[in-house]
């Protein structure tokens, strides 16, 4: 029998426990450590800011939209442990379901998707085009992340499976799309549901049950935005069975339009925020892209010291890191862009 590409995978009294604790000793690295505080910080302040948003506005949306992505992260994890299984989690400090998902990922849903959410809401878009630069922010940010993580071990991707075709260096192309075009999805169901509804004075019971339908209909529009991808790259049922052949260079220009377009929505539409700076809505994002800019950097040898396939010593898929400055430049500018100092005026 092969051995599991995974070695979270191969240790048998993690994999039999629904939950599993490793000693911070234990892990691969510091950098494990280091992203699971991040997270759990942002989280704690996640719920600070949905709780004093609440206060402030008399409404309970922001707590909605954390409710809200809470349980999207959780079903849209836990679906794909079981059902396409391309990638698994390394080993953290907490681990939950039969050591496939880490605590710091089912934090990492509701604090970073909160936030993207929130921090676009600011400019006081409609709908459409709320939806839309949610998506494109997200997915900048998250590019990031996703960088970062498979060449420090925090998960590994199948790399023979071929719903993970084609890649980006160490992403496969569809992590960008999925989490670009999902993002965005669920940014126009929690406008809905989480904010217009209370605001027309649904009933508490009709909200709760959208708010718990927000997962599957997430997941439902965002597979419908993302036909026009399916058909050129065919690595997911059903499209695999299409009778075309599939065309990565295709589809991967259908993301980069995609995408490029989106970008476009938010700058056509951008405005400076009427309201000054959200001292505590601010800190988490500045918080995620420090902490990763300083991972980059720490971990900067790694780019030296690769095999002729482009691997780490330890056999790990390195990242982009022009993509990831990049990101990180734009994403910083993003959000303080989205928080005006007290003293700046709203263009009139």
């Amino acid at each position: 029998m092969n051995e599991h590409i995974s070695y979270a995978m191969r240790n048998e009294l993690a994999t039999n426990s629904f939950i599993y604790f490793n000693p911070p000793s234990a892990l691969k690295d510091w950098s494990f450590l280091a992203i699971e505080a991040i997270l759990l910080i942002g989280f704690i302040l996640t719920v600070v800011h949905a709780i004093r948003h609440s206060k402030k506005t008399a409404s309970p949306a922001a707590i909605y939209t954390l409710v809200a992505a809470f349980l999207y992260g959780l079903v849209m994890d836990i679906i794909s442990y079981y059902t396409v299984e391309n990638f698994w989690h390394g080993e953290f400090t907490v681990m939950f379901l039969y050591n496939r998902l880490p605590l710091y990922i089912a934090l990492f849903y509701p604090t970073f998707m909160y936030h993207a959410y929130m921090t676009i809401r600011r400019y006081n878009f409609k709908p459409s085009v709320e939806a839309i630069s949610v998506g494109f922010f997200a997915g900048l940010s998250y590019l990031i992340f996703d960088n970062l993580g498979p060449q420090l071990g925090w998960w590994i991707w199948d790399r023979s499976n071929p719903t993970t075709w084609p890649y980006v260096s160490s992403v496969p192309l569809t992590s960008y799309h999925w989490f670009f075009l999902f993002t965005a999805a669920f940014a126009f169901l929690a406008r809905k549901i989480c904010w217009d509804w209370p605001q027309q004075g649904k009933s508490t019971t009709a909200i709760y049950l959208g708010i718990t339908a927000i997962p599957v209909a997430t997941i439902v529009l965002g597979a419908i935005l993302f036909i026009p991808y399916n058909i050129f790259s065919k690595n997911m049922p059903p499209w695999d069975m299409a009778p075309w052949a599939a065309n990565f260079g295709l589809a991967s220009l259908t993301h980069a339009l995609a995408f490029f377009a989106a970008g476009l929505v938010f700058l056509f539409n951008y405005r400076r925020p009427a309201e000054s700076r959200d001292n505590v809505l601010i800190l988490f994002p500045l918080l995620y892209l420090a902490g990763h800019l300083y991972m980059y950097i720490a971990k900067f040898d790694l780019f030296f010291s690769l095999s002729p396939t482009g691997l780490t010593q330890e056999g790990l898929a390195i990242g982009n890191p022009i993509a990831a400055v990049v990101a990180i430049i734009a994403s910083t500018a993003i959000v303080l862009l989205s928080h005006p100092l007290p003293s700046d005026k709203p263009d009139i």
